[in-house]
């Protein structure tokens, strides 16, 4: 019976030893995959619900403009911190695609919409991110998270919480790719 019992405890223990050891080595591979946006540094292919309802697509924007995409939430106290600096500097930033996503519901992302007034920012692509495509993407964790992208849709820098704007832009001043303003007539 002791010998049973005994015999029990070891298998036991085996069998939670080499749980443990599959279990942190499947973590320890997972942490050694670099994210997506690091492997495939594009402007990735997303999908955005607008706020016509329309699809908002990455191909659907102009084509040869450098990219600010900002993942946000609409009640993030920094995401609205980093939404009034881009208010504020709005004209600085004409010569930019500025993609805004957010996975929150969309009545949410409308309200926040109409309350910076971002109607009139003519080169915003606004929407809801239904299929949360960008989060696992960029293994987002904390808001908001800033990817820059060169005219030609090349990754060159992310951000996550709230950056001042003009660091931003120096980013586009030393990629050689940036789109430049006398640029624009392309």
């Amino acid at each position: 019976m002791k010998t049973i019992i005994k015999g029990q405890k070891i298998a036991v223990f085996l069998l939670f030893f080499l749980g443990h050891f599959a279990v942190s080595s499947l973590a320890q591979t997972a942490d050694s995959i670099p994210p997506p946006y690091k492997r495939y540094p594009t402007l990735p292919p997303f999908e955005l619900r607008g706020m016509d309802s329309s699809l908002v697509k990455r191909d659907d924007m102009p084509a040869h403009k450098a990219t600010i995409l900002m993942y946000f939430s609409p009640d993030c106290s920094h995401c609205l911190e980093q939404t009034e600096q881009f208010k504020t500097n709005i004209k600085k930033l004409g010569k930019y695609n500025l993609v805004f996503a957010s996975y929150q519901p969309f009545e949410e992302i409308r309200t926040y919409y109409e309350n910076n007034k971002m109607r009139k920012w003519k080169n915003l692509f606004i929407g809801r991110d239904e299929k949360y495509f960008l989060p696992p993407f960029y293994r987002i964790s904390n808001l908001p998270y800033l990817a820059l992208y060169d005219r030609n849709g090349q990754l060159i820098k992310t951000y996550e919480g709230t950056t001042n704007l003009t660091e931003l832009l120096k980013n586009f001043e030393a990629s050689p790719l940036t789109l430049k303003e006398n640029d624009l007539t392309q």
